[in-house]
């Protein structure tokens, strides 16, 4: 569990899906559980929440390792994924289908959509799809 500071003084406590190695070693997954308005955080499970992107809507978030790695955003606990958050760990890169970082198959065009996509958000997109969370 971490938390980010968010543009608007409030906090968001996420929770690690996958940190990724080998040729994905630059990015992570995480969902969000809440919005906060102070970073006293508890850690406690939840669901994670939804946000809009493009014509798509998703609870998982792939970014940079960075801000973890300097203290940015604070870790604040562990809690083990629920096995329906451990779902979240299969995405597709490139017509490709992992489960974190072990190589699944090829995927046909038409089951792209059925995936959570790696597409690494930079920390100012990050900070958009925080906004846009449904609480």
């Amino acid at each position: 569990m971490f938390i980010i500071p968010m543009k608007d003084g409030r906090f968001a406590a996420c929770q690690i899906i996958c940190a990724l190695k080998g040729r994905f070693k630059k990015a992570f997954s995480f969902g969000v559980i809440r919005i906060v308005s102070d970073e006293t955080v508890s850690v406690e499970d939840g669901d994670f929440l939804h946000y809009s992107y493009g014509k798509r809507e998703s609870n998982v978030i792939f970014a940079s390792p960075a801000y973890l790695r300097d203290g940015t955003w604070k870790i604040v606990g562990n809690i083990p994924l629920t096995l329906e958050k451990e779902e979240l760990r299969v995405f597709q890169c490139a017509g490709h289908l992992y489960c974190g970082d072990e190589y699944i198959r090829n995927l046909q065009i038409d089951e792209y959509s059925q995936f959570n996509t790696l597409g690494v958000a930079g920390f100012e997109l990050v900070q958009i799809h925080l906004s846009e969370m449904k609480q």
